[in-house]
């Protein structure tokens, strides 16, 4: 869950990221602007900066992407006497390591006075791909290897919405976690220790997260301490060793969360019902209680 520390500064404020998306809300007024910040207990962790200028007539609102991966905001607008010719709420994908300007706000009365509010989400992945539904995806262990599906499609702890098409793999922690699919790694994160079936956790949780052709993400999350195996920009094959399993994160014990999507808005992702390798002549939707051994 997200929780607010008393952190009220003008013109710089931290991110917070909750199951890797980010909120930030901040209130302006004609003769103050201050930052109210909602962050994490634990470690953070910016996916955007966000940034307005003003000209004479005009507040136009930048977006700065500060990831390897692409990212999708929404921006929310409370505006008095303030009009935009975009959209609003606006949301749109911003690509990996880029600033775009996203809109603008203008006065509809420019003898009154004026003021805004935003509040924006942001979550990793794009608007604008579709998943390769003929893809067939390798079980994420080694081959020989059996492990059961603790938590499948539609689970009901915590595979829901947005994660609703996720797979839980229940394996002992330093198992090795091998690509899914072939890809680029476009984010990691191994330097956390820390997890728990207690939401508070969901801030610490390692991962892997892999770019695929389509322009999907393959995500492999709740790794172990210092267990990620590649590097950011590195290309990856089916069935490369990227990662060591763990319990790190919001976890009930040490299993492999995986599951590819991508961004629905920058509140919300859409995971895909994807099918794997179960036999050497055979793809199928893995069923929740079941073991499945790798080829």
């Amino acid at each position: 869950m997200l929780a607010s520390r008393s952190s009220l500064a003008c013109l710089a404020a931290n991110s917070a990221v909750r199951n890797l998306d980010t909120i930030r809300r901040i209130w302006v007024s004609a003769a103050i602007l201050c930052l109210l910040c909602f962050t994490s207990l634990a470690a953070e962790q910016k996916l955007v900066k966000i940034s307005s200028h003003k000209t004479d007539n005009e507040t136009e609102f930048y977006v700065e992407n500060l990831q390897n991966a692409d990212v999708t905001v929404t921006i929310e607008m409370e505006l008095v006497n303030l009009v935009s010719p975009e959209k609003l709420p606006y949301t749109a994908t911003i690509p990996p390591r880029s600033k775009v300007k996203m809109f603008s706000v203008s006065p509809s009365d420019s003898a009154q006075d004026s003021s805004w509010s935003y509040t924006y989400y942001a979550t990793w992945g794009s608007l604008n791909v579709a998943h390769d539904d003929t893809y067939i995806y390798h079980l994420p262990y080694r081959p020989g290897e059996a492990f059961p599906v603790s938590q499948g499609f539609h689970g009901k702890y915590s595979h829901t919405g947005g994660d609703c098409f996720s797979i839980d793999f229940k394996m002992p922690e330093g198992t090795p976690v091998l690509a899914a699919r072939e890809g680029v790694v476009v984010g990691i994160k191994d330097d956390s220790d820390i997890g728990g079936s207690d939401k508070k956790f969901e801030w610490d949780a390692n991962y892997v997260l892999i770019k695929h052709s389509d322009g999907t993400l393959g995500h492999y999350v709740h790794l172990k301490k210092d267990g990620v195996r590649v590097k950011l920009g590195q290309t990856v094959s089916a069935g490369d060793v990227i990662a060591l399993s763990g319990n790190t994160g919001h976890s009930t014990g040490p299993h492999l969360h995986f599951a590819v999507f991508k961004a629905q808005s920058g509140k919300q992702r859409e995971t895909f019902s994807i099918k794997y390798r179960v036999t050497p002549l055979m793809a199928d939707i893995l069923s929740e209680g079941r073991s499945y051994k790798a080829f």
